[in-house]
């Protein structure tokens, strides 16, 4: 049996001091999925932190069938890491920051549990471009449950342009890229391999609703990355929208 109480306080110090650690030892490995999450929310109680919103993560179906999933994985945005278009933060900031092209949500209220992809767009407030910068608090890269339990892999989000006529669906249909100091780190000219965002966000509020919880109004969501991750390392990043816009920001080498 995983120690929960163990594993969250490693995480929960490894983030509130802005440290990296080892794996988490045997006892403290959560063994699936029910318990990373088990982890990850005792971890976040820990810390301190308020939580503003949710990332998804394995979020299109491809990726989750490879791992067993019947959706994304669900970890947390927190307060004072949800920044805006060509904000600025440093390499003090993140560890190893990965670059995500996403598309985020913002509620206006609260669906309820049995919401579908028609009814769950009358609770959005808008709809923006936005780059995840995803990043970990363990030394070596681990695996999706030992992730999973570290916040979800956590770090901050540019939260981009609005979309203005996102309810026709057209933005979903362009190539996307990403980019470090002018430098390609990943391209996607299938749609069909992004993330559904509405599809993902109906998960998320049945996800929510068997734990007892519910998206509020002014939560801030990221659907997924529409592109490969990529891990950088200081400099100005963008994530380009063919036809649509462009979301920049810049980690500083402090």
């Amino acid at each position: 049996m995983t120690d929960i109480t163990k594993a969250s306080r490693i995480l929960a110090d490894a983030f509130t001091q802005n440290t990296l650690i080892d794996p988490l030892p045997g006892d403290a490995t959560p063994a699936d999925f029910d318990t990373a999450y088990d982890v990850q929310q005792a971890t976040l109680a820990l810390t301190g932190a308020k939580q503003t919103g949710w990332k998804l993560s394995v979020a299109t179906r491809s990726a989750q069938e490879k791992l067993g999933l019947d959706g994304p994985l669900v970890g947390p945005l927190l307060e004072g890491r949800i920044i805006g278009d060509d904000s600025t933060i440093t390499t003090n900031d993140v560890h190893f920051p990965n670059i995500e092209a996403e598309i985020a949500v913002v509620m206006a209220s609260t669906p309820d549990a049995d919401t579908n992809a028609d009814t769950i767009l009358d609770h959005i407030q808008s709809v923006h471009l936005a780059i995840e910068i995803a990043d970990r608090r363990f030394t070596i890269k681990q695996g999706p449950v030992a992730t999973l339990a570290d916040l979800n892999s956590t770090g901050y989000l540019v939260l981009g342009r609005e979309i203005a006529s996102w309810r026709d669906m057209a933005f979903l249909n362009g190539a996307v890229e990403t980019r470090s100091n002018d430098i390609v780190l990943a391209q996607n000219d299938d749609p069909a391999a992004w993330p559904d965002p509405f599809g993902g966000l109906v998960y998320l509020v049945k996800f929510l609703a068997k734990r007892g919880q519910s998206l509020k109004p002014g939560d801030v969501i990221t659907t997924g990355a529409c592109a490969t991750p990529t891990l950088t390392d200081h400099g100005k990043i963008e994530a380009i929208f063919a036809g649509v816009g462009v979301v920049r920001a810049e980690i500083k080498l402090a």
